[in-house]
C-alpha cells in the first residue's frame, strides 16, 4: 500500500510542475503540442483542440512538449520565437508550482492538527 501512495504523491507532483509549464505556456501563447503525465507508451490519450493530452504507462516524470523547444520554427507562436521573458516565465512555472503545492500541502497538515503542541 504505501508504494501506491508514493506513486499517487509522485504523480501528483509531477502533474502540478508539468501544469505550471502548460499553464503559462498557453497564456503566453506559446504553442502546447502534448501534455503528458508518465513516460513511455500510452494508456490514455484525447486531441483537445492543437493539444495531445496523454497518460502514459511509467509514473515516472511527464512533459509538457511546446512547438520548436529544440529546433528552429518559423511558427510565431513557437517556443523559441517567443520573448525571452515568456520563455523565462514559462520554465519557472514548473518549479513555482511545486513551491505553491507544498504551500499548500503544510497549511492542509496545519489544519489537521488536533493541538497546539508546546514545551510547558
Amino acid at each position: 500500500m504505501g508504494i501506491v501512495i508514493a506513486i499517487v504523491i509522485f504523480g501528483l507532483i509531477v502533474t502540478v510542475h508539468e501544469f505550471g509549464h502548460f499553464i503559462c505556456a498557453k497564456l503566453s501563447g506559446i504553442k502546447v503540442l502534448e501534455f503528458s503525465v508518465g513516460m513511455g507508451p500510452k494508456l490514455l490519450q484525447k486531441q483537445k483542440g492543437e493539444t495531445k493530452y496523454s497518460l502514459r504507462a511509467l509514473p515516472l516524470g511527464g512533459y509538457c512538449a511546446m512547438e520548436a523547444e529544440d529546433a528552429a520554427n518559423s511558427d510565431p507562436r513557437s517556443f523559441r520565437n517567443a520573448k525571452l521573458w515568456k520563455r523565462m516565465v514559462v520554465l519557472a512555472a514548473g518549479p513555482f508550482m511545486n513551491f505553491v503545492l507544498g504551500f499548500i500541502a503544510i497549511i492542509i497538515f496545519v489544519c489537521m492538527m488536533d493541538g497546539v503542541p508546546t514545551t510547558t
